[in-house]
């Protein structure tokens, strides 16, 4: 079996194509509407109209809704679609499913329910015949590392012989199919048809990434989740749940409401981090703890961690039964990443001995300390860091790789948690040699503004002054950062890691940090000697 996954341009890391498509789907046979709404299981609903209505599909598209479907009205973060029933009735809507009073459609079943987002997963589910009760279901989430974790999961878990699919970030696979994904957690109707997809290759366990906007949008409601992991916490996505308190509840609400409610499930905290610590004192269903070497005692631990440029050594200990692990997976935050991994593969049963020896196996995901070699004679990587916790220890770990100086390339995107701005720039002056302040997807902000926010943060740094630029064009900004290096240096360009693309104004225009990286390194004229001017900043480096 081949676990390699696909990059975000469609192809493997191999540089190989990536496995097709999968075959279509069967359309589901129509279900009547009381008969949908009892496999859902939802909570005081109230039907005015004919409650043995047969429905075809189910939409939140007013526009595209077929005939015969139930249209769910959802109020949503730009738009209510309270406000489209009749568009939906005009389009066919057999019935409509709402969580307000709104007037009778003549012919149309009203279904009036307490919240229409939260009543979406489990109405998929159900419509879709339940395929997790086919499947094991493990969720991941945390601030940083899902998707490093998810696909370490994966990766164990095929080694195991099973048969396991993947949804997150970089899409899905299962039984060498690849389907593209738009979001991290796909919404409740997309999810539901996936998992349906993977029932019918006969996947037997899904890995899923679970994003704080998934969990608390509803998307994985109806989904139980035999196991799940939380991996870390810190500030991200304040933007959209406002208080650091409500993130934080919604991460926790993953393991409450989704894991202690499935029977024979078993939640996996990271005792490190403040959060994953506080529920191992509040969860009163099954869990196992996971620690680098805190002082809490913890089932799954690693000892004697050894770290270099080309890879992690430890030993990887699990209930006193002991393996190492020699991994290509640098820095210590993998080394966590690779202990959520390991807790939840022993939660569904892989041996110890086994999930030692895949862990080893298992390469780098695409964009997550991404080194890119074209012989030049300092390192160059590329990663996803793109909140202050992530971009911190991204640092921290280059810090300790890096022989000479640290050169750092970074932004903040627009549209999005400003709260952060400041504090990666400090992050990045405290531990960055030279930083680069440049754009990672503006959307409909002023970039400048952006930048401006994050050399506040650097001036309250450790860096002097002359030691940051903004340079607003990515692609000049990676090509200085390559002109500054000399040998032993370290290059990271962090932000955009496996993405393909920048958001500009209303646009997504074509970029890939490791394409344009590659390019410039290309580009060098040849070994860059210690002191070589080869632009205006080095000097200021000297």
């Amino acid at each position: 079996m081949n676990s390699r996954w696909p990059a975000a341009n469609g192809r493997w890391q191999n540089g190989s194509t990536r496995g097709g498509d999968p075959p279509p789907l069967e359309p589901r046979r129509p279900v009547s509407l009381t008969e949908l709404i009892d496999s859902a299981h939802l909570p005081a609903v109230d039907i005015f109209g004919n409650p043995s209505v047969m429905i075809t599909g189910i939409t939140t598209h007013a526009q595209r809704t077929g005939r015969n479907e139930l249209f769910v009205a959802i109020n949503g973060t730009r738009i209510d679609s309270h406000m489209m029933l009749s568009e939906a009735v005009e389009a066919g809507a057999a019935a409509l499913l709402v969580d307000r009073e709104v007037p009778p459609y003549p012919g149309v079943t009203l279904v009036r329910v307490p919240d229409t987002r939260h009543a979406l997963g489990p109405l998929a589910q159900a419509f879709h015949g339940h395929p997790t009760r086919a499947m094991r279901v493990c969720g991941v989430t945390g601030t940083n590392g899902k998707t490093t974790v998810a696909h370490l999961i994966h990766h164990v878990l095929m080694r195991g012989g099973a048969r396991p699919g993947l949804i997150g970030t970089l899409g899905a696979s299962f039984a060498g199919h690849y389907v593209a994904t738009r979001t991290t957690t796909p919404d409740a109707l997309e999810l539901a048809e996936m998992l349906r997809r993977m029932e019918r290759q006969q996947i037997d366990t899904v890995v899923m990434e679970c994003s704080s906007h998934g969990i608390h949008q509803g998307r994985i409601n109806g989904i139980p989740l035999r196991g799940g992991a939380l991996i870390g916490t810190s500030q991200d996505h304040l933007d959209y749940h406002g208080t650091w308190e409500n993130y934080i509840a919604t991460k926790k609400s993953l393991f409450f409401d989704h894991v202690a409610t499935t029977p024979g499930s078993t939640a996996c905290f990271n005792l490190d981090d403040p959060v994953g610590e506080d529920l191992s004192r509040t969860y009163l269903a099954d869990w196992m703890g996971f620690t680098c070497g805190g002082s809490i005692p913890a089932a799954v631990r690693a000892e004697g961690i050894r770290q270099s440029v080309s890879g992690t050594d430890f030993a990887l200990v699990v209930e006193n039964a002991s393996h190492t692990v020699h991994s290509p997976l640098v820095g210590a935050f993998n080394v966590t990443n690779m202990l959520a991994a390991a807790s939840c593969c022993h939660v569904l049963g892989v041996p110890v001995e086994l999930i030692a020896r895949a862990l080893g196996e298992a390469p780098p995901v695409p964009g997550r300390f991404e080194l890119i070699d074209e012989g030049q004679p300092f390192t160059a990587v590329v990663d996803y860091a793109h909140t202050p916790d992530a971009l911190e220890r991204l640092l921290r770990t280059a810090r300790r790789l890096c022989a000479g100086r640290l050169i750092v390339v970074f932004g903040c995107g627009g549209d999005r948690d400003r709260g952060k701005r400041a504090i990666m720039g400090k992050a990045a002056g405290d531990y960055a040699d030279f930083a680069i302040v440049t754009n990672d997807n503006p959307r409909t902000e002023d970039p400048a503004r952006i930048a401006r926010q994050v050399v506040e943060g650097i001036l309250r740094s450790a860096l002097k002054s002359n030691r940051y630029h903004v340079v607003l064009d990515r692609r000049q900004a990676i090509e200085q950062a390559v002109h500054l290096a000399c040998p032993g240096d370290v290059v990271i360009v962090a932000g955009k890691g496996h993405e393909d693309y920048q958001d500009v104004g209303s646009t997504r225009l074509p970029f890939d940090d490791r394409a344009v990286l590659r390019e410039a390194l290309a580009q060098l004229p040849g070994a860059v000697q210690p002191g070589t001017v080869v632009n205006p900043m080095t000097e200021r480096l000297a």
